[in-house]
């Protein structure tokens, strides 16, 4: 009988396939963003975003090769925190970028603010342009800035002083 990932004893092994339980998973490790230009990602994440590095460093190897399926593959990552969250900045060279708009898959990284017109004329003052004014769907307001990529990053600001999702969805 095939087999499939499961917790056992407290490590990832596997059970059968009729067995429905989900991977046991330890915690949210990071997001990964793609750049082009590793200084000018910095810069961005670093005077926007609070970014602290934690890490920078080089890439290559029969490991990488497997990963971005690419012979020969060199890049470069840094893993810095922004709001507790780890977040690495991947250059792997010139690739194309991401779709405009929602789409399939990853669509944005967002980060909560306590007051999101603050946040908003403070995306200004440091040079960098909104791609609108604060809008509210459903009781949160937000606004999106693209990183120089285009890798759209929210700010949200949520209602009553609630400081995440999980917490505004009663979790």
């Amino acid at each position: 009988m095939p087999s499939k990932p499961a917790r056992l004893n407290g490590r990832i092994g596997f059970a059968a396939m009729g067995d429905s339980s989900p991977l046991g998973l330890r915690s949210f490790s990071h997001v990964c963003i793609g750049v082009t230009d590793m200084e000018r990602a910095l810069d961005f994440y670093r005077r926007l975003l609070g970014f602290d590095l934690v890490f920078d460093i080089e890439l290559e190897g029969p490991s990488l090769e497997v990963v971005t399926g690419s012979p020969g593959a060199k890049g470069r990552m840094a893993g810095g925190l922004i709001a507790g969250v780890m977040v690495e900045l991947l250059a792997l060279g010139s690739t194309e970028g991401p779709a405009a708009g929602p789409h399939l898959g990853y669509t944005n990284v967002s980060f909560c603010v306590e007051d999101l017109d603050v946040a908003h004329t403070r995306v200004l003052e440091l040079g960098f342009a909104p791609a609108q004014g604060p809008v509210e769907i459903g009781g949160v307001r937000m606004f999106f800035v693209t990183d120089p990529d285009g890798t759209p990053i929210e700010l949200i600001e949520f209602p009553d002083g609630i400081a995440s999702s999980a917490q505004l969805w009663g979790r």
